[in-house]
């Protein structure tokens, strides 16, 4: 059983809890695994920004 499906568009972003969309959609962070928005990974006053990601 696959630890996360391929696409988890419409799940909720484990950092801000709105749903991951086709324009935002889910990365998870190497590490710790959580499911987040990719621009929380692109945007500077985020805490995770520049963060590496799985996918």
């Amino acid at each position: 059983m696959a630890l996360f499906s391929k696409d988890e568009t419409g799940k909720p972003c484990q950092a801000c809890g709105h749903e991951t969309t086709p324009q935002d959609p889910a990365v998870r962070i190497k590490g710790d695994n959580a499911r987040i928005h990719r621009s929380h990974t692109t945007t500077s006053s985020s805490g995770f920004f520049g963060a590496k990601t799985k996918r």
